[in-house]
């Protein structure tokens, strides 16, 4: 049975629309200055997103951590 949760989610590209990903393809991702981030892929491209790490934990339903 498939993991139900490995829906795909729409992430703000610079480039203009979005890039449709996989969640199970998000292999990682880093902040990128304040332009917004960079979305680390398995399958190799790189998304390079005008969504910021908190807006893309949003997408992904996830939680960020909060280092004070």
């Amino acid at each position: 049975m498939e993991n139900q949760n490995d829906n795909f989610i729409l992430i703000p590209a610079k480039s203009g629309g979005g890039a449709l990903v996989r969640r199970s393809q998000i292999s990682g991702g880093r902040a990128n200055g304040g332009d917004g981030a960079i979305v680390y892929l398995a399958s190799g491209p790189s998304v390079y997103t005008t969504a910021t790490i908190p807006q893309l934990a949003g997408y992904l339903q996830a939680e960020t951590a909060n280092l004070r």
